[in-house]
Formats: C-alpha cells, structure tokens, sequence
C-alpha cells in the first residue's frame, strides 16, 4: 500500500507542476494538461510490479517493459477503456503517450522532438522529472529543488523545451 501511496503522491504532485506551468504557457489547455500529468503513468498499472518498485537499477529488459507504459497508458485513454473527466480523450492520450519524447528527438515512444511534441506533455516531462528528482525514490535519495532546477536547465534544449523550462525555473518559488 505505502508504493501505491507513493505513486499516488507523484502523480499529485505533477499534475499540480504542470497545472501552474499550463495556467502560463496555455491555459486553454489546463484541464487537459492536468489531466493527463495525473494519468501520465497510467501504463505502468500493464508492468509487473517487481519492475516498477524495484530498489536498483533496470536491467535491459526491465527498461524495455518500462518504455512500454506511455503507449499503453495512451492506448488506454484513447480506446475508452479509461475517460478522461475532462472528456477529451485524444488530447489528454497524446499527452500521456508523448510525456517521455524529448525536445532534441531521441525520446520514446515515437522518436518526435520540437514542437512536434504536444504543449502538454513537453509541460508534463517538466513536470514529471522535476517531482522525480525532488522525491525519495527507493534506489536514491531526493535532490534539493535548487539542484533540481540547475539539472533541467543543463538539459534544457536537448531533453526539455527551453520554454518550458523558462517557466517552471521563473515560478520556482510557487513550487
């Protein structure tokens, strides 16, 4: 129960980010921002556990099932087999399938980089990164949220938008 607490805590904590980061970069997107930070992992519940909670490193297999969650989480969204409140199912699919592509091109599932990204889901990767290096994680401890910062600024342009990042970095202290 503590691990799924712990999962529920994340997804919380980046739907709130990525909220305040929407309501500055594209509030007609909110709600769907929102959302889909809150659904972002959904794919994660198709992974077997001992991967998910494991207390080391992933091996190569491991990585490959994990990989694996944005398309599933997406794929759940978007079939119907889990709505969205807000009911926009596509919007908030493609939000959760691409959080994981990174700005230079060479993230999964798809290999899109740029603006070929949804708003949404280049707010969610800030997101999603920022809570995950500030939290306690079982195979590390957490990062101060400066040092967080200076980590997504170094990856800014390569991993992250650098707008994106602009904006979580200027509302650092809402955070």
């Amino acid at each position: 129960m503590l691990k799924q607490n712990q999962l529920r805590e994340h997804h919380n904590s980046v739907a709130i980010y990525a909220r305040r980061m929407a309501m500055l970069l594209c509030p007609g997107l909110v709600d769907i921002a929102t959302e889909a930070a809150l659904m972002h992992d959904l794919g994660k519940t198709e992974i077997d556990d001992r991967i998910i909670f494991k207390p080391g490193l992933l091996d190569e297999d491991e990585w490959k099932a994990m990989r694996r969650h944005p398309v599933i989480g997406a794929d759940l969204i978007i079939k119907n087999k889990v709505k969205p409140l807000n009911g926009n199912r596509v919007e908030v699919g493609m939000a959760v399938l691409h959080h994981h592509e990174r700005f230079d091109g060479t993230g999964y599932p798809d290999g899109i980089g740029g603006e070929d990204i949804p708003i949404t889901a280049r707010i969610i990767a800030v997101a999603d990164t920022f809570d995950a290096m500030t939290t306690d994680r079982q195979y590390r401890k957490a990062m101060s949220k400066e040092d967080a910062l200076k980590e997504i600024i170094r990856c800014s342009g390569t991993q992250f938008d650098p707008g994106v990042m602009q904006v979580l970095v200027n509302a650092k202290v809402t955070f």
